[in-house]
């Protein structure tokens, strides 16, 4: 289980920097998402005749070079116009089903499709009637019939949702460039279809219920987990502010959170009688909108957008080509054997409880199963299963999913390869060439990865997929973590291997162009190189793109505005060494409790033998290493550690995660938020005052829209130590509040808990709440009673440490008080649990290795090596030497 949570960044509005809880409803949602997006997207005027695309689609685009026919030579048989109006008839009068007619009327300036342009019949609960921010999410434009451009003709065509009459529309479309230009087939690297089945259900893959009009996903159970594109229909003008810009900022949101390893999501928009689209495109510094384009007026335009997102290589729609996932995937093979236990880099063991996959298909054979099932078996009997998740897409000539075919000889269907030898995946970026052509051949790649392997679960199969760093093409063998939400950092952290070497890849987001920002971390490990406990700096690369420039969001913004400076964002990898378990994975309280007093020793030696401070001690950070003569404290995720400074003064950015923060910490970001606040609101009474008395009053901007108004300036706060200690507390409480046992047992959640108050939405109710919790005597007896029975053995060290640590904003404390408290508390735990955790592991692989011998299927990872239990005489837990705790 992996929790997630926003660490602040320097240059992003304070109300962009509070965690994200996790919710499923709208008004909740678009709070968040406005927040996260408080003026930051940029819009795009009127294209200049020379980039007739504009900047951003022309950035987006850029690896799309195929000429593309003109509109007006597109022909598609009459009997494929499967919409049409008292115009397209009257035209097209005694024309047989077979002959082939322009798609586009260059007279009437239309499309030969009877294409909505009037409001659904029932607009009252429709987006179009309403863009209200209380409307309930999903009464979508289609819900009820709608008039196309004049009266359809046929029972199926009348039942027709505005969204099915588009999502044919646009497969229409392709299908008619890929028959006009041959090499636009050659190119696809997948079969992409448009659909319209999420209009009327909630598209399967997230907590949070929504449903995109249109997506584009290829020929498999589509998922927020795997779509491509989606797009939004409103009859109504284009208004960020209001329900369908709320609606992208969800979508993108959610895609970005469920397919973290994008560089960015698209979303397109048709507003203003659905004529007028937009390209919303969101990434980790917020987003950017196309200019409008009539689809219309400038068809050639619009064809050209549609072809690139359909044909053009899956960087035009913000998947990165330098890390990819393998769409062949073995069956688990035994069941019910759940259990985190990655000692020594073990790989964990597949299980049966989590298998749904979905599966892209591929013109390649699937190689045999070494069981002798093949994968193909394997991978259909797993995608009828998945099938429930999600409406059939066939479902006749109005469907949902309106699939679109024609006749071979003219239109290819997109379903079917054009080229026997030719796979529809993912090729990595300069990786071609350097892989064997057997591996090629084995192994299909796909950027759609499958759901059991993301976030971390012990189901994973392995390999999963390459990702390249530098010159060096790494196995991913699993992903084992990932942060959600739009503006941030990122980071996924994936377990690789070279050349039978375990490695861990953070692949993140870094604030900043300067390579003195973008490479702190780098710095920072490298002077911290042979510290125990700290991760080794193997390699790191800033990632390109296929024209070889470095990965930064800003080249995507047509200028910069004051409010979004600061704010772009470089693609950077680091591999390092080895990998660990999260601090929650614990297997015994005396484990648990151990790595905690290693991890304010390596903070302790960071400190006083590297002048280093960390900055950012959170439960995400802490981690449990395992080595031969037992396991240790680790802490990792340096980006935002610092040379100490004299005056103990440093940038607000990366100064800690908001419900791990200390007091100090949290009172002087509160009294920023405060200024900036009421500094805001002077603004605005200074405009309304300069605006009063003229004739027309100027529409206010919408929040989220870039400005050139002033960013929140780079503040300093003071730091030091003690607040790292102060937040090591707050992962120990979270812990025990939050989990039940080792290995990651959650409880349920307890209603009103010291650790949601922690993580308020509000800095100054969060830094209120803790100052509340050290300050009064009764708030000491509030956390013992949630702590789970499973700790209560550790209740006297939660009020020894919490007594240390009440006057920590006046009187910092030290180093050695802590690590005394810890280890007088460790002396006391008993030895048994870890003695019996131990058996229960020599169990478990007794059992695995019987059922192996029996020929029965097992696991194909090793039996895990049980590590020794300390002896004191070795490694005394109550020593208090600050630098051997932790031989990492």
């Amino acid at each position: 289980m992996a929790f997630f949570f926003r660490t602040v960044d320097n240059g992003i509005k304070l109300s962009s920097l509070l965690s994200i809880p996790d919710v499923t409803d709208v008004h909740t949602m678009n709070k968040i998402t406005s927040d996260e997006l408080n003026r930051l997207v940029t819009h795009e005027g009127s294209p200049k005749a020379s980039q007739p695309l504009g900047h951003l689609l022309s950035k987006i685009f850029q690896s799309f070079t195929v000429p593309l026919p003109d509109v007006f030579s597109l022909k598609i048989p009459f009997g494929k116009i499967l919409y049409r109006n008292q115009r397209i008839n009257e035209k097209f009068s005694g024309t047989s089903p077979d002959t082939l007619v322009p798609l586009y009327d260059t007279e009437a300036k239309a499309w030969n499709w009877a294409l909505p342009v009037d409001p659904p019949k029932n607009a009252s609960s429709s987006r179009s009637g309403a863009d209200s921010e209380g409307e309930s999410e999903g009464e979508s434009e289609g819900e009820s019939e709608g008039e196309s451009e004049g009266e359809s003709e046929g029972d199926d065509m009348q039942k027709a949702t505005h969204e099915e009459i588009f999502a044919a529309f646009l497969n229409a479309l392709a299908g008619c460039l890929a028959a006009s230009q041959p090499k636009l087939v050659e190119m696809r690297f997948a079969t992409s279809t448009w659909s319209a089945a999420s209009a009327q259900k909630a598209l399967p893959g997230s907590d949070i219920k929504r449903k995109p009009d249109l997506i584009l996903s290829d020929d498999i159970s589509a998922k927020w987990g795997n779509i491509r594109v989606s797009a939004e229909l409103t009859h109504s003008r284009y208004q960020p502010a209001m329900r369908l810009g709320k609606a992208a900022d969800t979508h993108a949101y959610i895609m970005m959170s469920e397919q973290p390893w994008r560089r960015f999501a698209l979303i397109l928009s048709f507003t203003d009688e659905y004529r007028h689209l937009r390209v919303l495109m969101y990434d980790h510094s917020g987003g950017a909108v196309s200019p409008r384009f009539d689809i219309y007026q400038q068809p050639d335009i619009f064809s050209h957008i549609i072809a690139a997102i359909n044909f053009g290589s899956l960087e035009c729609v913000g998947y990165d080509p330098t890390v990819s996932f393998s769409k062949i995937v073995s069956p688990p093979r035994f069941k019910d054997i759940n259990c985190y236990r990655p000692i020594r880099n073990a790989p964990a063991r597949p299980s049966t409880t989590d298998c749904t996959v979905a599966v892209s298909t591929s013109s390649l054979p699937f190689p045999e199963d070494p069981d002798g099932v093949s994968s193909s078996d394997a991978l259909e009997s797993v995608v009828a299963s998945d099938s429930s998740d999600s409406d059939s897409t066939e479902e006749g000539p109005s469907g949902s999913a309106t699939h679109y075919s024609m006749d071979e000889e003219h239109f290819p269907p997109p379903s079917l390869p054009v080229h026997p030898t030719a796979t529809r995946s993912a090729p990595l970026l300069s990786l071609a060439s350097q892989m064997p052509q057997a591996e090629m051949t084995e192994s299909i790649y796909s950027v759609t990865p499958l759901p059991s392997q993301f976030p971390y679960s012990a189901q994973s199969p392995e390999p999963c997929g390459k990702i390249r760093v530098g010159q060096k093409v790494y196995t991913i063998r699993r992903i084992i973590f990932a942060s959600r939400g739009l503006v941030g950092r990122g980071t996924v952290c994936y377990l690789a291997t070279l050349d039978d070497e375990d490695y861990i890849i953070k692949d993140h987001w870094v604030v900043g162009k300067d390579d003195n920002v973008v490479l702190n971390e780098i710095k920072m490990l490298e002077l911290m190189d042979g510290l125990p406990g700290v991760p080794k700096l193997v390699d790191h690369w800033v990632v390109e793109q296929s024209d070889g420039d470095p990965d930064v969001t800003r080249k995507y913004r047509q200028k910069e505005r004051r409010s979004t400076r600061g704010t772009s964002r470089t693609h950077v990898r680091l591999v390092l060494k080895p990998c660990g378990r999260p601090l929650h994975m614990f297997r015994t309280l005396k484990e648990f409790v151990r790595a905690l007093r290693d991890i304010v020793k390596i903070q302790q030696a960071a400190v006083e033998e590297r002048q280093i401070l960390h900055r950012d001690c959170s439960l995400n950070n802490a981690m449990i290493l395992d080595e031969p003569e037992g396991s240790e404290g680790f802490l990792i995720d340096w980006e935002f550690a610092v040379r100490i400074a004299s005056d103990h003064k440093y940038p607000i950015g990366g100064t800690g995660t908001v419900p791990f923060m200390s007091r100090g910490l949290l009172n002087q970001y509160a009294v920023l938020q405060q200024e900036a606040d009421l500094e805001s609101k002077r603004k605005k009474t200074a405009k309304k005052k300069e605006t009063r008395g003229r004739n027309s009053v100027d529409k206010p901007k919408t929040p989220k829209s870039s400005s050139d108004s002033l960013a929140l300036p780079v503040s300093y706060v003071i730091q030091g130590y003690a607040d790292d200690l102060e937040s090591l507390f707050f992962v120990f409480a979270w812990v025990c509040i939050k989990f039940c046992g080792p290995n990651g047992m959650v409880q349920e959640r307890l209603p009103n808990s010291l650790v949601d108050r922690w993580t308020s939405l509000d800095l100054g109710s969060c830094a209120a709440f803790k100052i509340t919790f050290f300050a009064y005597p009764g708030e000491e007896k509030r956390l013992t009673d949630q702590f789970h029975p499973y700790f209560k053995q550790l209740i006297p060290l939660a009020v020894e440490w919490r007594r240390v640590l009440v006057d920590n904003m006046i009187h910092p404390v030290t180093f050695d008080t802590i690590l005394a408290v810890l280890n007088s508390h460790l002396d006391k735990l008993p030895d048994d649990e870890e003695l019996v955790s131990a058996v229960d592991m020599l169990r478990n692989d007794a059992a695995i290795l019987t059922k192996h011998v029996k020929g029965k299927r097992i696991a194909s990872d090793p039996p895990s090596v049980v590590a020794p239990k300390r002896q004191k005489s070795h490694h005394s837990d109550t020593e208090s030497d600050s630098a051997s705790g932790s031989d990492a």
